[in-house]
């Protein structure tokens, strides 16, 4: 299974919003950090506020090793992507072992 690192919380909020993350966490093994895991509480949806529950959808990583993360970098910049600033500050503490291809 392939996987997929979240380290931004807006990310998971929208895939709930738009219904998306169970088809989501059945395509991929998601790991998020635990910075995010906590951040991600509620959702808005037609204006209202749902509970986010991932904890059986996700897993947890306390930190992501620092060739991974530039590999990463490096795809999204192949695919003229990029880690947005928003997700920049979880990755300060992360960067030792942890996050395993």
């Amino acid at each position: 299974m392939k996987k997929l690192l979240l380290l931004d919380t807006d990310v998971i909020l929208d895939l709930h919003t738009l219904g998306l993350f169970e088809k989501f966490s059945r395509a991929y093994e998601i790991q998020v950090t635990k910075e995010v895991f906590d951040e991600a509480k509620y959702y808005k949806k037609g204006g209202r506020k749902f509970p986010v529950r991932i904890q059986d959808r996700v897993r947890i990583i306390e930190s992501v090793d620092i060739e991974s993360l530039e590999e990463v970098t490096a795809k999204a910049s192949q695919a003229r992507l990029e880690i947005h600033g928003g997700g920049r500050p979880h990755l300060s503490p992360v960067w030792s072992k942890g996050w395993k291809k």
